[in-house]
């Protein structure tokens, strides 16, 4: 893109920034925005071809950006409270068949940003390639965004409504859930996994629930209930790809 100075909030691309904090409409354009330097320096490497355009406030500017922006502008359309007057529209990438590897994730209704934004970025780091979404906040929230420190560009995203999906590529879907067999002194020999994760609130919805083949639970000290989900998902994600009698 050619480097173009706005001062205008009526400008075309200023009211689609604008439109972008809408799930609508990201999902309607297939793009979204992630703010700062170290996140756009990673999208630069990681998927330049995502990259569509980079942003920069007029106070900021360091001659790499893009588009410039009138600070008060700027600050409007940031969703970082002490923004670093830099930002990315992005393009969302295409939705794949294609899986990695022989671990993923299977979100049910994790509404959450910050737990989202957590889940992801641990599954990026523990190799989790793939993650199936059934009714969750949109990944490319910008809470989600913030919180995923460029999870969202290590891993793909999938969408279902059931595991059959997952049953059919022979993965074992196994649930977490309260009351199944102890995560950590269980022996499981499995090649492919698709560790499933429910919702916050009410844990894994009874129609996912059905599917899965075996439910496990992490072991937790008496009077304790449940454990947060983002916490829940990183234990058992590192647990079962790097247990002992794991098949890597």
């Amino acid at each position: 893109m050619v480097q173009t100075s706005i001062s205008s909030k009526t400008n075309a691309l200023v009211k689609k920034l604008r439109k972008l904090a809408d799930r609508k409409y990201r999902t309607e354009y297939g793009e979204y925005i992630a703010e700062g330097k170290r996140w756009i320096a990673d999208a630069k490497r990681l998927c330049p071809q995502n990259v569509l355009a980079v942003i920069s406030s007029r106070s900021a500017f360091d001659g790499s950006a893009d588009v410039v922006l009138d600070d008060s502008i700027f600050d409007e359309l940031s969703f970082t409270e002490n923004n670093q007057g830099i930002m990315a529209l992005m393009k969302i990438p295409d939705n794949t068949d294609d899986f990695s590897g022989n671990y993923c994730l299977f979100l049910d209704r994790v509404r959450d940003p910050g737990n989202m934004g957590a889940i992801i970025r641990t599954a990026c780091a523990a190799g989790y390639a793939d993650i199936i979404l059934r009714d969750c906040v949109d990944v490319y929230n910008p809470k989600v965004i913030r919180s995923s420190m460029t999870g969202v560009l290590g891993v793909k995203f999938h969408y279902a409504d059931t595991l059959a999906s997952i049953a059919e590529r022979d993965y074992v879907t196994v649930g977490a859930v309260l009351g199944g067999k102890d995560a950590f002194a269980a022996e499981f020999n499995f090649k492919k996994v698709c560790l499933v994760i429910g919702n916050e609130a009410d844990g894994i919805s009874e129609t996912v629930l059905r599917d899965c083949v075996e439910k496990v639970t992490i072991p937790m000290r008496d009077g304790m209930e449940s454990l947060n989900a983002a916490v829940s998902a990183g234990i058992l994600m590192y647990n079962f790809k790097y247990m002992k009698n794991s098949i890597r």
